[in-house]
Parts: C-alpha cells; sequence; structure tokens
C-alpha cells in the first residue's frame, strides 16, 4: 500500500481533489437523471481550479465512463450518417481547437468555457430551436464548429445538441445519435490530447480518483430520475449549471 502511495505526484493530493470529488459527483447526479451536462460542469469547474490544460482534459477524460456504458446500447438506433456527417469535421476541427487550448492564455480559455455554458443554458431556457432542414452541408458545418469548441474547451456538445433536437426524431433515435456523435468525439479528444501531452501523470491521477465520485453520482442520478418530473430535473440541472458557470466567468 505505502509503494502504491508513493507513486502517486504529491501534487495530486489536497482540498483541490475534494472540491473536485465533489464537483464530478455534482455533474454525475445531473448527467444521471438528465441524461446531458457532466461536462458542462465539469469544464469550467476544473478549469477554474488546475488550469484549462489540466481541467479540460481531466473533463474529457471522466466521459469516457458513461461512453463505455451507453454507446454499445445506442449502435442500433443510431443514424450513423447522420453521425458521420457531424463526427468527421470534427475530428478534423478538433486538433485546431486544442491547438487553441494549450497557446491561448490560461484566462481567456476559462471564461471562454464558462460563456460557452451560459450561452447554451440560455438558449435551452429561451425554447429557442433550430427550424432548417438538416443538410449535409449543415451538419458538416455544426460538427466542425462542435469540434473546435470541443478541442478547446471540452464541450462541443452545445450546438450538436440544438441541431439534433431540432430533426423531429424519436427520442430513441435522437439519444442514440447524441451518444454516437459524442463518442466519436472522445476518441477524437483522447487521441489529440495524448498527442500533445496533456495527460500527464498527474492528470491520469486525478481523473483515476474522481471516477469513483463520477460513477456514483450517475448511479444515483438516475435512481432520482423517476421521483420527478423531467422538466423539474431538467430546469434543476440547467440552474446549477448557470450557477457554476457564472462563478467561473466572474472570478
Amino acid at each position: 500500500m505505502a509503494i502504491f502511495i508513493d507513486l502517486i505526484p504529491p501534487e495530486v493530493w489536497g482540498l483541490d481533489l475534494v472540491i473536485a470529488a465533489a464537483t464530478v459527483l455534482t455533474a454525475g447526479l445531473i448527467r444521471g437523471f438528465s441524461g446531458f451536462g457532466s461536462a458542462m460542469v465539469n469544464a469550467p469547474a476544473l478549469s477554474l481550479l488546475w488550469g484549462p490544460t489540466i481541467g479540460v482534459p481531466v473533463a474529457a477524460l471522466v466521459e469516457i465512463v458513461p461512453a463505455v456504458q451507453l454507446t454499445p446500447r445506442a449502435i442500433p438506433d443510431a443514424q450513423w450518417r447522420t453521425v458521420w456527417l457531424m463526427g468527421l469535421p470534427a475530428l478534423i476541427l478538433i486538433p485546431a481547437g486544442s491547438w487553441l487550448l494549450v497557446t491561448l492564455p490560461n484566462e481567456m480559455v476559462r471564461r471562454t468555457v464558462a460563456a460557452v455554458v451560459l450561452i447554451m443554458i440560455a438558449t435551452l431556457w429561451s425554447g429557442w430551436r433550430y427550424r432548417g432542414r438538416r443538410t449535409t452541408r449543415i451538419s458538416a458545418s455544426v460538427g466542425a464548429v462542435s469540434g473546435l469548441l470541443a478541442g478547446t474547451t471540452g464541450i462541443g456538445g452545445p450546438p450538436i445538441i440544438l441541431y439534433l433536437m431540432a430533426g423531429g426524431d424519436r427520442p430513441a433515435v435522437l439519444r442514440a445519435n447524441m451518444i454516437g456523435y459524442f463518442t466519436v468525439v472522445l476518441v477524437g479528444l483522447a487521441v489529440t490530447y495524448a498527442i500533445l501531452g496533456l495527460f500527464g501523470l498527474t492528470v491520469l491521477w486525478r481523473t483515476g480518483f474522481l471516477l469513483v465520485p463520477f460513477v456514483v453520482g450517475i448511479f444515483v442520478g438516475a435512481r432520482l430520475f423517476p421521483l420527478a418530473s423531467e422538466r423539474t430535473f431538467r430546469n434543476i440541472a440547467l440552474a446549477v449549471l448557470a450557477v457554476s458557470s457564472s462563478y467561473v466567468l466572474l472570478v
């Protein structure tokens, strides 16, 4: 046991790890009962705590858990042509966004992360939806924007969620398309961040410790879902996201 502890970098331990654990637990609760939002909690909060070049990669890595769990079930229902129309441009733009992550000032990236989340929340609360047709060109453009955002901030979901929700697909198909797309993006992020050297020992150890509260949060959140209406949980999730992102943006 002592040998195992000695392997852990000293900077991993501290009050910041406790705060991060509480953050990912909250994100897991939101993900469990609303089906989205965990990255929008984790990315800005962990970026504030550790800086974007550590916080964003950790936020991306913990998303592997729901991806591994949900992707196999989504494969039969997903419209893979739509997924890849968005996914391939996203994969092309992820490296450009990741380059911005490592070159732009930390303060700018951190505030950008928070601003992206707040724009998404305001849009969802307003009830706005994209009303146009889902053409090949538009799908590719939305995927490209999402990939650039994902590489820079770890949050590529806002444009994709708004775009897919306008398609009129059955709920099972809509959910499967989102899961399929975000799995593609997650793979792209993991490969790109690894090439850029963002998955250092500190990031990997912190991610390992944070997976436990994240999984617990998802499990508990899923069990809470039947206790109230979807609208209630959705509003709670958006309120938590709004408060956390506003704090990150303003401090």
